[in-house]
């Protein structure tokens, strides 16, 4: 759209404009929308709060189909945090439907949304062709006392697609596409010596609501690693011990981060959800065992948590329980017998950050180099008709109403005489497809509840696989039935899916029935295999060469 100047916008729509408007409009050189025919707010210098503009918080008064900055308009709201809030706008100037974060009224808000864009910028100039996935920024700007900044526009956070699903269990094989990703850009922060000190589920955006391309988002928090200003940061949940304890952090914070994340993604819960910061701790020493001497000699807060022996003290939950260190392993906690992943977030869990994981170290693990392996390796026997592996993966999408359904065609039938009698007293197995999933206890399939009851076994819908009795009979369609002991994880029936966990594969609907591997020091951890270690704690690399064109195969 071609811009105007602000005389000839107001010459022309001065109607359309309020009083405090046509005074503002002179301090934008191109004006490209003014929001006609909204319900704007009547600002005025004399009123408290921005001229009218803010509410108490200092937040800014959105008012839909309104404009921002005579280029914006407003489309609906998208979320609101600590921060300040997010909207959907359109961008007239470069006919784009972007988000637009808009930060609170208040100085510590401001200071720390400047540190965002800083870092923002930052890590897009270093990254012209977008291949981290960190999420875009766009512009930054000042509109009535507010920081605004726009961002390419993403579809939901982590937590919000597991919760539409329920919170089910992700596979091991989407869990590890998002894995990948994120080390992608922790290794780029890596790089750059950047903390982004808030990792969690919600600050984790698909691209797009049906493929599993994620991006990073939310840098409010984010430091230079010799820049930092806050203690005491993140989410309690993705809380590092070192955060917790009050010891020196850094860059190995993120990683911790991670290794809670995956695992939660894992079981579709928290893995140490501590009410309280004491009882955070409690719950990591619970799986991970008490934390090594040295890590508690060098915390400056180890006098809440500890007592003179360096002895845990003992902390009681609302509910009355009282965590035990030691008392599970990674495998119980997860009821997980993968010793790949297992070992994966065993190395992003360790007490000490010197020997945690980094993210060259996590995308040298076994777990992740035979995914990308398999990726970046060619078929021997081409398929045409097959499309070729992809990064991104096509997530579930809802699948329609029994009802609505295309039924299949009727096609004639030939039994031979001796397959009649079998025919006659057993039904056909069901034809497996691709989507034939079953959720126990929910009567929904594929992921998204159906419209209309489910037929009953034995019942003549045209659905499914048919089995016939006689000749002269009607066909007769049967549907698998329950078992006899249902649960709420999701099933694929007969495949195992690419998305939700298969519980009879890794034992997710009880304690894992393989041997643990025996613990490490300073807790029950997965063991690593001593020919593999790295001398940092992590495991030995492949050669650079071959990470590299890996990589390269990965990401681009």
């Amino acid at each position: 759209m071609a811009p105007i100047s602000p005389a000839a916008c107001l010459k022309t729509n001065q109607a359309q404009l309020t009083h405090y408007e046509q005074s503002e409009i002179f301090q934008y050189p191109a004006i490209y929308y003014w929001g006609a025919g909204a319900h704007k707010i009547q600002g005025s210098p004399a009123q408290a709060s921005n001229a009218g503009y803010d509410d108490d918080r200092g937040d800014y008064k959105f008012v839909l189909h309104d404009h921002f900055s005579y280029r914006y308009e407003v489309l609906n709201m998208l979320g609101r945090g600590s921060f300040g809030q997010v909207a959907k706008v359109y961008d007239y100037k470069t006919n784009k439907v972007v988000a637009l974060k808009v930060i609170r009224n208040k100085k510590r808000f401001h200071h720390q949304g400047l540190i965002e864009v800083k870092i923002l910028d930052y890590l897009r100039d270093h990254d012209p062709n977008d291949t981290t996935n960190i999420v875009r920024t766009y512009e930054s700007f000042y509109f009535r006392n507010h920081l605004c900044v726009t961002f390419e526009l993403l579809s939901v956070n982590l937590y919000e697609f597991m919760k539409s699903n329920n919170f089910q269990s992700l596979s091991l094989a989407l869990i590890r596409k998002f894995a990948i990703q994120l080390l992608n850009a922790l290794r780029y922060q890596y790089q750059h010596r950047i903390v982004h000190c808030d990792l969690k589920p919600e600050n984790i955006l698909l691209k797009h609501p049906l493929k599993s391309g994620i991006k990073v988002i939310d840098f409010g928090s984010s430091c230079f690693e010799n820049e930092k200003i806050y203690t005491y940061i993140q989410s309690r949940f993705y809380r590092s011990p070192e955060i917790i304890l009050g010891g020196d952090y850094g860059l190995p914070i993120d990683m911790w981060s991670l290794g809670c994340i995956l695992a939660e993604l894992y079981t579709g819960y928290p893995l140490f959800p501590g009410e309280n910061e004491a009882e955070q701790l409690a719950c990591i020493m619970e799986v991970m065992g008490v934390p090594p001497h040295h890590v508690i000699s060098n915390a400056s807060r180890r006098k809440l948590f500890f007592d003179g022996q360096n002895q845990p003290l003992p902390v009681v939950n609302s509910r009355g329980r009282k965590r035990r260190p030691g008392t599970k392993d990674l495998a119980t906690a997860l009821r997980c017998n993968d010793k790949d992943f297992l070992s994966f977030l065993a190395g992003c869990l360790e007490w000490d950050p010197h020997t945690r994981f980094t993210p060259d170290q996590a995308l040298a693990h076994p777990w992740i180099m035979d995914a990308m392996m398999m990726l970046s390796t060619p078929s021997k026997q081409p398929a045409p008709k097959q499309e070729p592996a992809k990064a991104v993966t096509e997530l579930p999408g809802p699948v329609k109403p029994t009802s609505e359904r295309r039924a299949r065609p009727r096609q004639p039938q030939t039994l031979h005489p001796a397959q009649k009698a079998q025919h006659s007293t057993k039904p056909a197995p069901p034809k497996p497809t691709s989507r034939h999933w079953r959720i126990e206890k929910t009567g929904r399939w594929g992921g998204a509840a159906v419209g209309v009851g489910t037929p009953k076994t034995g019942s003549t819908a045209n659905l499914g696989p048919v089995a016939m009795t006689d000749k002269t009979k009607p066909r007769t369609v049967f549907l698998p039935t329950k078992p006899k002991e249902p649960h709420a994880r999701v099933q694929p029936y007969p495949r195992k899916s690419l998305f939700f966990r298969d519980s009879t594969a890794d034992s997710s609907a009880g304690p894992a029935t393989a041997a643990v591997p025996k613990p490490r020091t300073g807790g029950n951890l997965p063991a690593i295999d001593a020919a593999s270690r790295h001398p940092r704690g992590g495991i030995g690399f492949p050669p650079v060469t071959q990470r590299n064109r890996l990589y390269s195969h990965f990401f681009s």
